[in-house]
């Protein structure tokens, strides 16, 4: 793994430590745009993404159980199914395309509900069945996963941990998923698996003493931004 890699995903990991989302979310297109492919991006993107969401849940005093249920109910079944097609659909569609839209919609969302709380999710487990959808078709269910930690409480130490075993639960079932049926993890990519727990320890004080809706703000903001970007490049 070259120098500006593990730059890219220190930056990301620095995201993801402070308010939840961004290793996945920003990572996933990045290393994408680099070459890699699909497969290849989880398997080195999600080993960091579990231990910092494992980091997040363990050092949480708010600890409950009925969201991640909901999830392994709801959401992981469809998330086998997206999971399971993109062999079938990354040949027949612009990938890149769709996961530009998908970064350009949610950003979208979650800048303007931030702002005026417009968006209120009624129903929790479908939007949870189209959250494993997403997620196991793109790896950018952050966006969404964010907006439903958002929906049901207010407290930014829940929201951070509801994402956190959202994405942990996410995450394991996937890493499991691709090395039975595609390609086997590459354990050289894991000999770099302190830059996570480094980079959250140092982020704990920032997340303390920084409004977490500001780096919500700005992490959707450029969300938008790089969204747009690919967009262009996908044409």
């Amino acid at each position: 793994m070259s120098i500006f890699e593990l730059l890219i995903i220190s930056i990301f990991c620095f995201f993801q430590s402070v308010f939840g989302v961004g290793l996945l979310l920003l990572g996933t297109p990045t290393f994408l745009l680099m070459g890699y492919n699909f497969f290849e991006v989880l398997n080195i993107l999600l080993p960091y993404s579990i231990l910092i969401s494992f980091l997040q849940i363990s050092s949480s005093k708010n600890k409950s159980f009925e969201f991640s249920k909901k999830i392994i109910q709801f959401s992981i079944p469809f998330l086998i199914i997206g999971l399971a097609s993109i062999e079938y659909l990354q040949n027949k569609i612009n990938f890149m395309f769709f996961i530009s839209i998908v970064l350009i919609i949610f950003s979208i969302i979650n800048i303007i509900n931030l702002r005026e709380e417009k968006f209120k999710i009624r129903n929790i487990n479908f939007a949870l069945i189209v959250l494993g959808v997403i997620h196991g078709l793109t790896n950018l269910g952050g966006t969404l996963l964010s907006i439903l930690a958002s929906n049901l409480n207010k407290d930014k130490n829940i929201i951070r941990y509801k994402i956190a075993s959202g994405y942990f639960i996410f995450a394991i079932f996937q890493l499991i998923f691709i090395n039975i049926f595609y390609v086997k993890i590459n354990f050289i990519y894991l000999k770099f698996i302190w830059i996570p727990i480094l980079i959250f320890l140092i982020s704990q004080y920032i997340f303390n003493k920084i409004e977490n809706i500001l780096f919500y703000k700005l992490l959707n903001i450029f969300t938008l931004i790089y969204g747009f970007y690919i967009f262009l490049n996908s044409l």
